[in-house]
């Protein structure tokens, strides 16, 4: 039985059992690939700063599948210049963390289908995601509203960073106890080993599931036993 699919049975048996599945996503990497996000504000960077050849280069880069790193996305289009990096780097981290920007995420293969299969299925869906409240809330909720994802009902839940400044991973761990709180978890997505290890450790008897799209440099290995994908369809 593929993964997802066994996640979806682990739903109906949860409902069976008079208890409230829940399923837990985070956002980038794992449901969104926001590289279009780097891209663009990239290209913005070259144009404002009159770096007409590395506009022209970036051009030619592609938005989807991205490095992590800013200045790895750079080296695609040929950048090694330290003082340009530093400054791309400098535009980029004022523009990445913001509302409006996320207009411009596209969702993982299938991730959508998938997420309105969990809902359909019963299940209360978490999304979990080291985005912040104060930058970035409303336009997470658009673009979760605007690419067809379940948000804004009932069983459906956005849970963000109270502060851009905090940690992710101890972000994760703080709320661990909130989501036992909402039901029996029996599965969570996200694209950090760090984040899927916690939730390893913290659910045993969930599926805790590793998006193989990108992840920050330094990353602990992952925890033997957890299955891994590099997105939310059944024949990847």
């Amino acid at each position: 039985m593929h993964i997802l699919d066994d996640i979806l049975a682990r739903i109906r048996a949860t409902r069976q059992a008079r208890h409230t599945p829940v399923v837990v996503f985070d956002l980038d990497h794992t449901l969104f690939d926001n590289g279009t996000r780097t891209i663009s504000l990239l290209r913005d960077y070259a144009r404002t700063a009159g770096e007409i050849e590395l506009h022209t280069r970036l051009l030619g880069v592609r938005e989807l599948g991205l490095p992590y790193m800013v200045k790895d996305v750079l080296a695609l289009a040929g950048e090694a210049r330290p003082e340009i990096i530093e400054a791309a780097q400098k535009f980029w981290l004022e523009g990445f963390f913001t509302d409006e920007i996320q207009r411009l995420d596209v969702p993982v293969a299938g991730a959508r289908a998938f997420a309105n299969e969990v809902f359909e299925a019963g299940a209360t869906v978490v999304y979990l995601s080291g985005r912040d409240v104060p930058n970035m809330l409303v336009g997470c909720t658009e673009s979760l509203r605007t690419h067809g994802f379940p948000v804004g009902l009932a069983h459906t839940l956005i849970v963000l960073k109270p502060t851009w400044e905090m940690r992710d991973l101890d972000f994760k761990r703080d709320v661990i106890d909130f989501l036992g709180t909402l039901g029996h978890v029996v599965a969570a997505f996200d694209n950090e080993p760090a984040n899927c290890n916690l939730f390893r450790r913290m659910f045993p008897k969930a599926l805790s599931v590793f998006l193989d799209t990108a992840m920050a440099p330094g990353a602990p290995p992952l925890d033997d036993g957890i299955p891994s994908i590099k997105d939310f369809r059944r024949s990847a």
